[in-house]
């Protein structure tokens, strides 16, 4: 049988970062929400880079955004 991929949604990963920053157990943290460690600490690794700019909808945009900025010649 073929696993569906959870889509979480803005609000739902900007809160689960902010949670995250105020505990002291990330894993304990991450099985309340439903998710697992390492994706949390994924999404607090990119709202640390990208800050507001985060999360931005289907995944891979940040990346492109930091991709172009880097090839960027003014």
């Amino acid at each position: 049988m073929k696993q569906v991929r959870k889509i979480y949604d803005k609000a739902f990963k900007e809160k689960a970062v902010q949670l995250s920053y105020e505990r002291t157990n990330v894993s304990e943290l991450a099985r309340e929400l439903g998710i697992t460690a390492p994706q949390l600490y994924k999404w607090r690794k990119e709202f640390e880079e990208f800050g507001e700019g985060s999360f931005p909808g289907k995944g891979i945009l940040s990346k492109r955004l930091k991709a172009n900025a880097c090839n960027f010649t003014p």
